[in-house]
């Protein structure tokens, strides 16, 4: 039989005008039913993932950068623990071939191996290997059946040429079968002994390693630690992680990638993988979860769409045209609390007065009001909290490179045996890197902040002798205790050595001034911190002017960043300019509003 428009008229004739409304309202609510399930259903799950694999990968960003800091200090301190005198003493002997002196040596660097356990409590011990016998933590039990050569850590070694970083393993060298994770290094020293006669390992927990990755992060992930081969660094702490790791998925997934996050399908099954590289080599934080775990908690909602649909067949097929008419007036009234919520009303609620359907679909809209409000404010506290974030990201950033030169100048002033120098660069590093960190906390005073400048500029002029000389000077007694931003005077005077004294070697001049000035904003008299910062460098033109300023320019990297770190505290009240024309030096005006006093201890 062809279906023809005439059709549906035909069968539907012999009904009455009752019935046909029935069914057409039967027919109407369950597609409406079924088709904003399905539809509610399919944006809930995308959505859903969508969240869920962002903050996965949040955490796992967050793992690669706390994992990285740990690892960058622990090679921070491999370095101190290799340019100390013992260390250096114990080279020169090997240079020297003296094997006389071994006992006396090996007593000398037992202190020198517990000072880098206690600064970093994730190593498990440290192991030198030189010609004239090993070195070693004397309270750790060596293992004297096998040494550094005897090793799979050694061909390792000798076959890369170069430092590298060894997955986890048992301890061979010491007793106790500890797992660890090793670092094999070659020491950094001036005595002149063979490349390769002379080898420092690094054991490191495989525990602590595993603590820090945080193998269970939210939405049931799990995450684990690879290698550039995508090769596990630590043990499996799951099936499913060893599983991953040995269909050699991962290595497509993830490999010259940074951080993301992919899906592929283990035994027909599809799971999330989030993924973070470190900086200090090539090992990546991933984290797994299965697509049926991240979805789960969308069962309930299919099965309520169901029995809703189910629900409403029953009722409507119950329900009597006078019914019907009867329900028309609470669903008018539905109506107009649906027209305040459109018009941004969402204090506005369906007034239930009976138990009925109507009345459950009212009670199921202000359910869902409700939901909207504390999804509402669920998004303004994220929002807040990724303001902090990026705070806390911005007001953390600092130069590698002044670090390096810093230390690179400290070693060189010590072999030429300035001592008195080096003592104070080490003194004015160490207390700069004190008043930056601050506690962890975002503010600090503005003596302290003129501190923090005071000790960055002094290491610059132990790094660039009679290139500068600089003043600071504070005007206003009172804004000592001025609460201001951490690290905010030293991107200004950095700006100076980097851009103004670029091409002289001597007679630069950095003049700090910092005073208080009054300013009448909306008939209301306001005070505002004033900081002019003035050299009389090279100077620039208006295109480096405005990159000097721009975000993401790699010439205004320090200035740019303040400027956005103002904006984020302060917002449109905080302001920063540049006067400068080429040849005539460069003046930098801060300003910021006064909002406050804070007193703590250094």
């Amino acid at each position: 039989m062809t279906w023809n428009p005439g059709h549906r008229s035909t069968w539907m004739q012999p009904l009455s005008f009752r019935n046909k409304l029935k069914y057409a309202f039967l027919a109407v609510t369950i597609i409406a039913v079924l088709v904003t399930g399905v539809l509610s259903y399919y944006i809930s799950a995308s959505t859903l993932e969508e969240k869920s694999l962002s903050l996965t990968q949040d955490t796992v960003v967050k793992s690669s950068q706390i994992l990285d800091e740990k690892l960058n200090k622990l090679m921070l301190v491999m370095m101190t623990f290799m340019i100390s005198e013992p260390f250096k003493e114990m080279l020169s002997s090997v240079s020297a071939g003296d094997s006389t002196t071994y006992y006396k040596h090996l007593n000398n660097l037992d202190n020198v191996f517990s000072q880098a356990r206690v600064a970093e409590p994730l190593i498990h011990s440290i192991y030198v290997s030189t010609p004239i016998g090993d070195f070693y933590p004397l309270s750790i039990n060596r293992n004297h059946s096998v040494t550094f050569r005897d090793t799979a850590l050694y061909d390792r070694m000798v076959e890369a040429n170069r430092n590298i970083w060894i997955e986890g393993h048992e301890d061979q060298l010491f007793t106790g079968k500890q797992r660890v994770v090793s670092l094999v290094l070659e020491p950094i020293s001036d005595v002149n002994v063979r490349l390769h006669d002379v080898y420092v390992v690094v054991n490191i927990r495989e525990s602590g390693l595993l603590r820090l990755i945080g193998p269970n992060s939210q939405g049931g992930s799990t995450q684990f630690l690879v290698d550039g081969e995508s090769e596990l660094v630590t043990r499996a702490t799951s099936e499913l992680v060893q599983k991953a790791v040995d269909s050699g998925a991962l290595a497509e997934l993830i490999h010259g990638q940074d951080a993301g996050y992919t899906i592929h399908n283990l035994n027909n099954e599809p799971y999330y993988f989030n993924y973070a590289s470190l900086g200090l080599n090539d090992w990546k934080i991933v984290a797994i979860q299965s697509k049926a775990n991240v979805l789960k908690d969308l069962t309930y909602l299919k099965w309520t769409m169901v029995f809703i649909a189910i629900g409403c067949f029953i009722a409507v097929t119950l329900l009597s045209t006078g019914f019907i008419r009867i329900l028309l007036r609470p669903m008018q009234q539905l109506m107009k609390v649906m027209k305040r919520v459109e018009n941004n009303d969402l204090t506005a609620r369906f007034e239930v007065h009976n138990g009925d359907e109507l009345a459950q679909i009212g009670l199921r809209f202000n359910r869902m009001l409700e939901q909207i409000v504390s999804l509402i404010d669920d998004v303004k506290l994220a929002e807040t909290n990724k303001r902090t974030t990026e705070i806390k990201a911005l007001s953390a950033q600092m130069d590698p490179h002044f670090l390096y030169n810093t230390l690179n100048t400290i070693y060189w002033k010590m072999k030429l045996n300035k001592t008195e120098e080096s003592k104070h660069m080490v003194v004015s590093l160490s207390r700069l890197f004190q008043l930056g960190l601050n506690k962890g906390k975002d503010f600090t005073t503005l003596e302290k902040e003129m501190q923090h400048a005071r000790q960055y500029l002094e290491l610059q002029k132990y790094c660039y002798e009679q290139l500068f000389d600089y003043s600071i000077e504070l005007k206003e007694e009172s804004l000592r205790e001025l609460e201001v931003p951490r690290i905010m005077l030293q991107p200004l005077v950095e700006n100076c050595i980097l851009h103004g004294f670029s091409g002289m070697e001597a007679g630069g001049s950095i003049a700090v001034v910092i005073e208080m000035t009054d300013v009448l904003e909306e008939k209301e008299e306001r005070q505002f911190c004033l900081i002019r910062v003035e050299d009389n460098g090279a100077g620039v033109d208006a295109d480096t002017k405005r990159e000097l300023m721009q975000h993401g320019s790699s010439k205004g990297y320090a200035i740019s960043n303040l400027l956005q770190r103002l904006q984020l505290y302060y917002g449109e009240e905080a302001s920063l300019s540049i006067d400068s024309e080429p040849g005539q030096g460069m003046i930098v005006l801060l300003s910021i509003p006064v909002k406050g006093m804070i007193d703590d201890e250094a």
